[in-house]
């Protein structure tokens, strides 16, 4: 079976999109590992299967056959040697405005924290990696020069150690409830199963008071059981996951789990992200340094928005963004949430 690791959801980036920023923007080439022939067919094929039979009868055959293989004892995850317990793994490129709050989260959650970790040098996020591995224990691999998605999810892969993986984004923030469900499950009906775990999380964008889309939530396999026999494989748009036809389907909840922060971030690191895609950031600061790198951010900003204030820039650009998105309660939200935004300077915005 090929699934999707991250089908179209509420502003989620494609992973087209995260590797045009990677080599448009930075200057890196992504080593992808591509399907083959086979692989293709098998994606068009599961895909076709989607869109004919829909999603609950799809889920149904898929359970059918995980069910016959399991009742038969013709596999068992306990035969691939890992003990009982989840390996969160969290993902990280150059993000560190939430990678606190999704760190403590998945602290709180698995028995083990795995961080990939494909950051620039420069880039505050090695701050924060420091921070957390005194204080939460956490285990970090380094992935530098980025080798794109499929490439860290599959490094995070080999190097889990328990039978669950927890593939955790640095701007995940769970709700409370999240990780009793998941430890339930693990410990319980999910014990001695091949299973793809899901859930869905409300994505917030440009703002802690805008939705992405109003109509959908991001809803894919958060947790699922380790597999030898499990890859990323990417097919030239996203990054997919390879997974054997005896792995259940199941979702936790059918109730949002917590939130995607995918498109709120601090105004000036917005404005950095976006900008640096037209002077190609990567490339000067490698060959001229980091502060020439910023000199040119700063001079397309004058170009364009009449000012170097990067934050300014980005106030606007987030105006514009939230501007035809649907309203969110801010006052819903997490405590620490809020308090992470203040700390740091992300505009909780407003909605009239």
């Amino acid at each position: 079976l090929w699934t999707p690791s991250a089908p179209p959801a509420e502003g989620h980036l494609r992973a087209d999109h995260k590797a045009q920023q990677y080599e448009l923007s930075y200057g890196f080439k992504l080593n992808r590992q591509p399907f083959n022939g086979q692989g293709a067919l098998a994606t068009v094929a599961v895909k076709w299967l989607r869109r004919l039979l829909g999603r609950r009868v799809t889920w149904a055959t898929y359970n059918a056959l995980a069910y016959i293989a399991s009742g038969l004892r013709l596999v068992s995850p306990s035969r691939e040697g890992r003990p009982l317990g989840i390996t969160a793994a969290v993902l990280v490129y150059n993000d560190p405005d939430w990678l606190p709050l999704a760190l403590e989260d998945a602290a709180s959650m698995a028995d083990e924290v795995l961080v990939v970790d494909s950051s620039d040098p420069w880039d505050e996020t090695e701050k924060a990696l420091e921070e957390a591995r005194s204080g939460l224990g956490i285990r970090v691999v380094r992935q530098y020069p980025p080798q794109g998605w499929a490439e860290a999810k599959g490094l995070a892969l080999r190097e889990s150690k328990y039978r669950y993986v927890l593939m955790w984004d640095s701007d995940f923030i769970a709700f409370e409830g999240l990780g009793k469900l998941l430890r339930a499950f693990v410990e319980g009906e999910g014990r001695d199963k091949y299973v793809l775990l899901y859930w869905p999380l409300i994505t917030l964008c440009g703002d802690l008071s805008h939705r992405c889309r109003a109509d959908r939530y991001h809803e894919e396999h958060f947790a699922f059981t380790y597999s030898r026999r499990l890859k990323y494989l990417w097919d030239g748009r996203e990054d997919y996951l390879f997974a054997p036809p005896y792995y259940f389907r199941r979702r936790l909840s059918s109730a949002p789990l917590g939130l995607h922060l995918t498109g709120v971030r601090r105004p000036e690191v917005l404005a950095r992200k976006r900008l640096s895609r037209d002077v190609g950031f990567h490339s000067i600061a490698s060959s001229q340094g980091v502060e020439v790198a910023m000199k040119a951010v700063r001079r397309r900003a004058r170009e364009l928005y009449g000012t170097d204030d990067l934050r300014e820039v980005g106030m606007r650009m987030i105006e514009e963004d939230v501007r035809s998105r649907p309203c969110f309660e801010v006052s819903s939200l997490p405590a620490r949430v809020i308090e992470r935004a203040k700390e740091i300077g992300v505009p909780l915005g407003s909605c009239p």
